[in-house]
């Protein structure tokens, strides 16, 4: 039998047994507490890709939209500026240059203006005036004056049409539309040595003028004398030609269906509105540079680049570069050794080296560089150069 424990056994037996409780109630907390511990380090990445999903979908969002929105200005932009290429410089088929001054002087016209010597209760018929081969070495100039009442797509400076086919389309739809009234002076070589190319120039813009106004008839060359010195009236001829010389215009006008007008009779019709002083008001010509010359047969203006801003001037600038490019294409049939429908007569590498081996042929602009610095004999070649 075993004996009871003693008092002070017991005391400390209890109080063991209450260490181990209290042990075994922290271990047990303990545990507690780190099992919680690895729970949260378990679900934190659960809850971390969770949140950065959610941030990268928004990312993507705006990043898209941010892309959107860069592309809608990219092409908002780009619409723009095609808008503004088109009304700086209309090339395309649906477009021409716009009639500003024209309009203008159409209203001027009808409030009598007497500030812009236009007549009151006449028809304003406005010229537009330009010129090609100013620059050239070898070639005439040639000035063009047009009234074009017809709508033709495609209208503006000729510069601007790099195409030669497409220049030829639009001087034949020009020259073969309703009641248009055209005009084209030459002026050669042997004008320009004569009167330089400035003189030369305007002189074949007052002819081409005249011929529109007046359809002129004359046979053969006038000179006129008088302020601003020497004018010659150009000749009339049928057609432009490269076995034509001197200088001369050709003119051109159809009536409402589109057919040529040539008969003296209905010609006259068109001069019933000149003046005791030679001028017809019922005329005014807008006139491409920064003068205008001085005997005009109408009231005129210039106009600074006005082949491409006016339509009437960017329809006379195409006559005028398509007559002297065709005949700049004849004379290399008379002159191959030039190669000049390649050049156009103007000052390239290849052609002044071609001058200097054949010399100067008749269309060569002698008072030109380097030709002027160079004596030639009667057939054209080199004799003599010059230092200078």
């Amino acid at each position: 039998m075993t004996p009871p424990k003693r008092r002070s056994e017991r005391i400390r037996a209890l109080s063991a047994n209450s260490v181990d409780s209290e042990e075994t109630k922290s271990e047990i907390a303990t545990r507690t507490r780190v099992s919680k511990k690895r729970k949260t380090k378990i679900s934190t990445p659960n809850s971390t890709s969770a949140t950065s999903k959610k941030r990268d979908e928004t990312v993507k969002k705006s990043i898209k939209g941010a892309t959107a929105t860069r592309k809608s200005r990219r092409q908002s932009k780009i619409k723009g500026a095609k808008t503004k290429s088109k009304k700086a410089s209309p090339t395309q088929e649906e477009e021409h240059l716009p009639r500003a001054r024209e309009e203008e002087l159409m209203k001027l016209h009808c409030a009598s203006d007497e500030k812009n010597n236009i007549a009151k209760n006449t028809n304003l018929h406005v010229i537009g005036v330009d010129e090609a081969g100013r620059g050239p070495l070898a070639g005439p100039v040639v000035a063009a004056a047009v009234i074009l009442p017809s709508k033709i797509a495609g209208i503006t400076d000729s510069k601007k049409l790099t195409k030669e086919e497409t220049r030829e389309s639009l001087y034949e739809k020009v020259i073969s539309s309703p009641d248009v009234r055209w005009s084209v002076a030459v002026g050669d070589a042997k004008r320009i040595d004569d009167i330089n190319i400035l003189q030369t120039t305007l002189e074949c813009m007052s002819n081409a003028v005249r011929g529109v106004v007046e359809f002129t008839l004359n046979d053969e060359h006038s000179t006129v004398y008088g302020e601003g010195g020497e004018f010659m009236v150009y000749k009339r001829e049928n057609e432009v030609s490269s076995k034509l010389t001197g200088c001369y215009i050709v003119c051109g006008r159809n009536d409402e269906e589109g057919k040529p007008i040539t008969t003296p009779t209905k010609i006259k019709t068109i001069n019933e509105q000149k003046k005791a002083d030679g001028m017809y008001y019922n005329y005014y010509a807008l006139i491409d540079g920064n003068r205008t010359p001085t005997k005009m047969i109408c009231p005129s203006e210039f106009m600074i680049k006005g082949d491409s801003r006016e339509y009437s001037i960017g329809a006379a600038s195409i006559l005028a570069k398509v007559t002297r490019d065709r005949l700049m294409h004849e004379y290399d049939e008379l002159y191959p050794a030039y190669d000049l429908k390649q050049h156009k007569g103007y000052p390239t590498k290849s052609h002044m080296a071609k001058v200097f081996v054949f010399g100067a042929s008749p269309i060569h602009r002698r008072t030109f560089a380097p030709l002027k610095h160079m004596s030639f004999d009667m057939d054209g070649k080199i004799i003599v150069k010059d230092e200078n």
